[in-house]
């Protein structure tokens, strides 16, 4: 659940927001993929997200943004068109009750409570459309969260990168009130997964980057439909970040791994940690 975005990079531009990273995820694995968004006439579901279920809210307008990077990876964009929020009721009954819900905001899209309105399994949630705001011109700053118990009611797994807020480490403490487990992600560093009763350090496989953009959209996804299959939190991240790995090397969604390819990373992964040169 979330808007897809036109993003211009470089002159040109690709489909974005967390929810189709999320979608393109899902289904390179294997999984049947639904997404509920909101999009102007300019987004064509069958063009722009093949092979995909799509529930559109028509709107007049596309959610639109122009992404710039620092050499450290903090982003930098200006929003220069919003869709409306999400309409949960374009969603028919048989897509309520998935092995796994994703609400995936970029602009605060996703109504509060949305989670209680499925049935699913396994329900994770990204952060970082509940922590921007806009100025005057468009320029995305992070802000405080304006009502986290309602957005988190019914989430299983939190997503929050480093970039979300000045001290996303230090902000967990207090959402763990609202949910059982916390992944903070610092890109090609890797990640910490908090639980309320354990902290734990997952190392990625950093690879050469082309662009960054959508790598936690695609390591949440992959993330959660690990957890959904195993059941195990540490397992998921793993994969999750071998899956990230993947999109970095390209431009959009045109790199993602299937399974295979992520099960590969894994091994290359686990024997850099067997021959000492990285610790978990």
């Amino acid at each position: 659940m979330g808007h897809v975005t036109w993003d211009r990079r470089d002159g040109g531009q690709v489909l974005g927001g967390s929810a189709s990273y999320a979608a393109f995820t899902a289904r390179k694995l294997g999984w049947d993929v639904g997404v509920l968004t909101s999009a102007g006439l300019d987004f064509e579901p069958q063009r722009d997200l093949p092979g995909i279920t799509t529930f559109v809210a028509r709107s007049p307008a596309t959610t639109r943004f122009v992404n710039e990077y620092d050499p450290d990876g903090t982003r930098h964009q200006v929003m220069t068109a919003r869709a409306e929020p999400l309409d949960l009721s374009v969603l028919p009954d048989e897509w309520r009750d998935p092995d796994v819900l994703f609400l995936a905001p970029v602009a605060g899209e996703v109504p509060g409570r949305s989670a209680l309105a499925f049935q699913a399994e396994v329900v994770g949630a990204g952060a970082q459309g509940w922590l921007r705001a806009c100025d005057a011109q468009g320029r995305v700053a992070p802000c405080e969260w304006p009502d986290p118990a309602a957005d988190l009611a019914g989430v299983h797994l939190l997503f929050l990168s480093q970039h979300d807020l000045p001290d996303a480490r230090g902000a967990v403490p207090g959402l763990l009130r609202y949910v059982p487990m916390v992944a903070v992600t610092r890109g090609w560093e890797g990640l910490t997964l908090f639980a309320r009763d354990a902290v734990r350090d997952v190392i990625a496989l950093p690879r050469p980057e082309v662009d960054p953009t959508g790598a936690g959209d695609v390591f949440a996804a992959a993330c959660l439909l690990r957890y959904q299959e195993t059941g195990d939190p540490l397992e998921a991240a793993a994969f999750g970040a071998c899956a990230a790995s993947c999109v970095v090397e390209g431009v959009g969604a045109s790199t993602l791994g299937d399974r295979a390819e992520i099960e590969r990373r894994l091994e290359m992964r686990q024997r850099l940690i067997d021959d000492g040169e990285w610790e978990e």
